[in-house]
């Protein structure tokens, strides 16, 4: 259950025990950030106010708040004396500072993902469930390595042979973690993604048939929304929404060619998940998009034994 308006959540002993679990610090930084919030606003100050207590600015202020930076000891000793929190009320969110301040364990791929991905990298590891609309193309978390290398040399930006290796790692990476840890997908991709040929007619044969494995598992729904479906509630606008176990609000994921922007007032995301389940309703259902993908893919790939068209 959401937190109501004007009450204090209490962090539970469960949340802190996570702290041996290998938990992401990206995990303690959004509960951290929820709890500093919730504390502040049942004591009636705002975010200007915290600001100025700690001379800086509201930014930092909410930054904290949604989780984007950990804070500092001496930082959180001063919010916690302006919020008046009792002993009680302090240890458990000076543990989940301590844990949101510890480094993450570092992967090969880290220093070439972009600046403004990492966060969502981050957020995407730990969400329970993933809703995407994408248009044009097979998004990263599915791609096959050769597709995710065409579309990278697509791109202008010169990039040495060993970053493409690490980029294509990291997207190898993110759909290992939804094989394995079971995360739910529901994916919807436009049929221009389906038959934009990337790659060539090989590399995009075989990516399809990935999809359609990928589709096969109990925690992903793919659909796609057909050409003769028309305009429809997402055209133009691809868009990411990330929903996650605990009692932290879901955010929505923008992306641009060279930033991007996460949503998280539940006013806009609740615009968002309308959105996305009108679209559910212009797309073919599960089996037929299945069906579709594998239509396309054997219009590309020979069919076993024979010499090709």
């Amino acid at each position: 259950m959401a937190d109501l308006p004007g009450t204090a959540r209490k962090t539970t002993r469960a949340e802190v025990d996570m702290a041996g679990s290998g938990a992401s610090p990206t995990v303690f930084k959004r509960r951290l950030g929820r709890a500093l919030s919730s504390l502040r606003e049942s004591v009636g100050r705002t975010q200007d106010s915290a600001a100025r207590v700690l001379e800086c600015s509201p930014a930092k202020i909410r930054r904290i708040e949604v989780g984007d930076v950990a804070i500092r000891s001496a930082e959180l000793k001063v919010l916690l004396d302006f919020y008046g929190a009792t002993r009680q009320v302090r240890k458990p969110i000076e543990e989940l500072a301590r844990q949101a301040r510890q480094r993450r364990t570092p992967t090969p791929y880290g220093t070439v993902l972009p600046d403004f991905f990492r966060r969502f990298f981050n957020l995407e590891q730990i969400a329970a469930e993933v809703l995407r609309y994408q248009a044009e193309v097979v998004p990263g978390q599915l791609q096959t390595p050769a597709y995710a290398r065409a579309l990278i040399d697509a791109n202008p930006t010169r990039r040495e042979p060993d970053e493409v290796d690490r980029l294509v790692e990291a997207r190898q990476a993110r759909q290992a973690h939804l094989v394995e840890s079971g995360q739910r997908l529901h994916l919807v991709l436009h049929e221009a993604a389906v038959r934009t040929v990337v790659g060539g007619p090989e590399v995009m044969g075989e990516q399809l048939q990935r999809l359609r494995e990928l589709a096969g598992l109990d925690n992903v729904t793919l659909q796609v929304v057909p050409f003769s479906a028309g305009a429809h509630a997402a055209s133009n606008f691809p868009f990411v929404m990330l929903r996650f176990a605990d009692d932290q609000r879901p955010i929505v994921y923008l992306e641009s060619l060279t930033s991007a922007s996460s949503i998280e007032d539940p006013a806009h995301v609740a615009q968002y998940d309308k959105v996305f389940s009108h679209l559910t309703t212009s797309a073919l259902g599960p089996a037929e998009s299945t069906d579709l993908l594998a239509g396309v893919a054997g219009e590309l790939l020979p069919a076993p034994g024979s010499d090709g068209p």
